[in-house]
């Protein structure tokens, strides 16, 4: 009695509540769009930065030269001190008040008073920076005097400093507040989404109810009438009524399967699955069906196990939408082969129908995409949802599947990885 009550509740599941969704995926949405405004203020900084230093730099670089012309060391501004010789007035060098010890360049000067070329260099005297220019060419004058200008950086260095310190406060508070407004907008946009999904689960969670019920129903009828055959019944009668109640029991699975996919939350917990013995068990299923069809359905490769981690019913489903859409091309045979080698475990059905077209086996695996012409499907018995169905229980086993051409029909090969 417990065991059947467990089996109308359905699988166990993990999940999270809507509302935790909700708020992840907005914070993903935030954060995507916060990091995509900082890397903009980032380039726009950098650009500003760059263009009002540059400015600074042109402006220092005219200051200094401007200064070469002063004819007094006294009349330069604040921040320029000015050194000149004069060859007029006997040579002598004569420097501004208050010209920092250790800035005058003289071997500079003694340069340039030789016929040199101009210097100009950058100099630290008391952690501040000057920028030296030593020049003959000085306004009118047939470089009759060489003057030596030394500029104070400071100034700019702080200009440039508060600069970057309003930069970064002003991309820090607009992060903030993109951070707020994306995170708004977030909500307010996946909001209907939500309420989408919450609708599809309640829709799951009734479709559950109502198909369950009346499979349990169907189970519980065939396990009676079994119970109740004997000797008397036919015995393709008593195979039917074994059948009966295999099926019922493979679709009660499969619709746990399938109610399971249905919901993005929910993840079955994983066990470990043979496939050799899923796949005789879906060969099982289709044997009659196969042979109805003249179909030779065959199970080849390995006889001991090929275990994996994950979900049975959803193992069986494919296996059997293999075998199924095989059987629908196929001329005359069906092969479901398992094996293992290189840490990996393979189902390969093939058969000998037309094969793939090149343009069918590109879109084979989308949904609602055309398929082979089938040779007849009059009572064959279908499980899966086509190859479509296929491609996602692959993926959610971490897997990989592919069509391959062979000679003479067709082959699906699935791959999936052993445990570790």
């Amino acid at each position: 009695m417990t065991a059947r009550r467990e089996r109308e509740r359905g699988p166990r599941l993990r999940g999270a509540p809507a509302g935790g969704d909700l708020r992840r995926a907005a914070l993903r949405l935030t954060a995507q769009f916060t990091a995509l405004v900082l890397v903009i203020l980032a380039v726009v900084g950098a650009v500003v930065y760059g263009l009002v230093s540059a400015s600074v730099a042109e402006s220092d670089q005219r200051a200094l030269v401007a200064a070469t012309q002063l004819d007094s060391p006294q009349d330069a501004p604040s921040g320029t001190y000015l050194s000149l010789v004069d060859g007029r007035s006997g040579g002598q060098l004569i420097s501004s008040d208050g010209l920092p010890a250790g800035l005058l360049d003289t071997e500079a000067i003694e340069s340039v008073a030789a016929g040199g070329a101009d210097v100009q260099e950058r100099r630290t005297i008391d952690g501040h920076d000057y920028l030296l220019l030593t020049t003959s060419s000085t306004g009118d004058r047939n470089r009759d005097r060489v003057v030596q200008v030394a500029l104070d950086l400071h100034e700019s260095g702080e200009e440039l400093a508060r600069l970057a310190t309003a930069l970064v406060l002003g991309g820090a508070i607009a992060a903030v507040l993109a951070f707020a407004a994306a995170y708004l907008m977030a909500r307010r946009a996946i909001r209907p989404l939500a309420d989408a999904l919450a609708l599809q689960r309640r829709f799951v969670a009734d479709a559950s109810h109502e198909l369950r019920t009346p499979l349990t129903l169907l189970s519980t009828r065939a396990q009676m009438l079994k119970r109740r055959s004997g000797p008397g019944l036919p015995p393709d009668v008593t195979a039917s009524v074994d059948d009966i109640v295999t099926d019922t029991r493979a679709l009660t699975d499969i619709l746990d399967d399938l109610l399971i996919a249905a919901d993005p939350r929910s993840v079955p917990d994983p066990v470990p699955v043979d496939l050799a013995a899923v796949a005789d068990e879906a060969v099982g299923l289709l044997r009659d069906a196969a042979v109805e069809r003249g179909i030779d359905l065959t199970r080849a490769g390995t006889t001991g196990p090929a275990g994996i981690v994950g979900s049975r019913a959803a193992l069986l489903r494919l296996v059997i939408a293999l075998a199924t859409n095989a059987i629908d091309h196929a001329r005359s045979a069906v092969t479901v082969t398992v094996s293992v080698a290189n840490g990996r475990a393979v189902v390969r059905v093939t058969d000998d129908g037309p094969g793939f077209t090149p343009e069918v086996a590109a879109t084979a695996f989308d949904r609602f995409a055309g398929g082979r012409s089938a040779t007849g499907t009059e009572g064959s018995r279908h499980y899966g949802l086509g190859l479509a169905l296929v491609a996602e229980i692959v993926h959610r086993h971490h897997g990989t599947v592919r069509v391959d051409q062979p000679p003479a029909g067709a082959a699906v090969v699935c791959t999936f990885p052993l445990p570790g």
